[in-house]
Parts: structure tokens; sequence; C-alpha cells
């Protein structure tokens, strides 16, 4: 009888060990743009509503010059939107690798890259505004940061 017990001791904690390490689920998702400007306090917002997609561009369209502003995307039920600011160490731009999802948790993998269009001398982290294709909600985004090459 000890036996079994143990035996379902060790298979309940080696099943709890291996759905920790489930792989992570891949994001289809589109850049949309990125801005050397403040737009948000926080270091990303997810703009899960309507409300919120439309005070982002607010703030966009208040630092656009000219009269040709940027159309506002309209939220749709399969598609979320994510604006963050992730850092830059030794280039003036980020590149969006990929994007996973694990339970509550999306991960962002950035690479750096230096963009010709901002000076090179430039440190300022920018923006990004990223359309994710599924609609998610996370409670925290993890970046991963990938060395310059």
């Amino acid at each position: 009888m000890n036996y079994l017990y143990m035996f379902l001791v060790v298979l309940f904690f080696s099943c709890d060990s291996q759905s920790a390490n489930a792989a992570a689920d891949k994001i289809n998702f589109e850049e949309v743009s990125h801005f050397f400007y403040p737009l948000i306090s926080e270091q990303y917002l997810v703009l899960n509503t309507q409300e919120k997609i439309d005070s982002v561009y607010k703030v966009i369209h208040s630092k656009s010059p000219g009269n040709r502003l940027a159309p506002i995307p309209s939220l749709s039920d399969n598609e979320s939107y994510i604006i963050f600011k992730p850092l830059v160490k030794n280039s003036n731009d980020v590149e969006i690798k990929e994007i996973s999802r694990k339970g509550n948790t999306i991960y962002v993998d950035v690479g750096e890259f230096h963009n010709p269009d901002v000076q090179k001398s430039s440190r300022i982290s920018p923006y990004v505004l990223v359309k994710l294709l599924k609609k998610v909600n996370p409670k925290k985004i993890v970046f991963n940061y990938q060395k310059l090459k």
C-alpha cells in the first residue's frame, strides 16, 4: 500500500512540473508603428477597449505634423492592441521578433537594430504599437532582449 501511495505522489509532482514547463503559444502580430515621443506613462498598456485606442491616437494626432493623420483602428473581437516601451541599449530602434503567451503572461522577443531614420546617437526608446491577431488580456508582459548583430 505504501508503494502505491509513493507512486501516486511522484506521479502528481512530475505532472505538475511538466505543466510549468509547457511551451508558450505563439501569437501572430503586426507592428503598427514606432513612435519616438511619449504615449503612455507605464512600460506597457493593453488597449482592450475602443476608448483606450482613441485616447492613444488622440496623443498621436496631436504630435503629427501636417493634415494627414493616421487612421484610428477599430477594435474587433478577435484581436488586441498593445503599446509598450522596450529598452534600447546599443541601438536606436527595436524589432519585434516574436510574441508568445503562456498563461496570463505575454513574452515579447525584442531585437535591437539601427534605424536610418533616427539619429545614430539617439538612445530614446520607441513606443511600439502592436496589433495581436488574437484576443488577449495579459496580467504581465515580459521582454526578452536579443543582442544587436
